[in-house]
């Protein structure tokens, strides 16, 4: 059985990420319909992320389901801190954004341009980069 890409890139996440001292902890999204992928806590800064693999050329959306988008919204409109990790394939980039965009990135239009990623790495990807980000953004901006 071939894993999901999405599989694929939490162990690459995982691996990548064991130095920064990083405690995740991987949900089933069966069991909790809209909650991401994974919670984080590093230094006493607790995080969700959702791992997303676009395989598009251009990265005009993230396909986030009506469900995610809803419960990022209601999560960051209390101070939470959530994040959708975007690996693209084709431009070999890891494209992070925040939780309070998830309604924006996750609409569908042919006349969107491109997506302004939050944080954006590229191979060889810079993990420490990543949790840094997430880690020292201000919430309630």
């Amino acid at each position: 059985m071939t894993a999901k890409p999405e599989s694929k890139l939490w162990k690459k996440l995982k691996q990548n990420t064991a130095h920064t001292g990083v405690i995740w902890t991987r949900l089933e999204s069966w069991a909790l319909p809209g909650v991401p992928d994974l919670h984080g806590i590093l230094g006493g800064h607790a995080f969700w992320v959702e791992l997303k693999v676009h395989r598009l050329k251009s990265l005009k959306f993230v396909q986030l389901r009506p469900h995610q988008i809803a419960w990022q919204t209601q999560y960051i409109s209390q101070q939470g801190n959530v994040w959708n990790l975007v690996e693209q394939p084709s431009s070999r980039s890891l494209n992070l954004f925040h939780g309070k965009r998830a309604f924006i990135i996750g609409e569908s239009s042919v006349d969107n341009e491109p997506l302004t990623p939050d944080y954006v790495t590229t191979a060889p990807y810079d993990w420490s980069g990543i949790i840094n980000h997430i880690i020292t953004f201000p919430l309630g901006h």
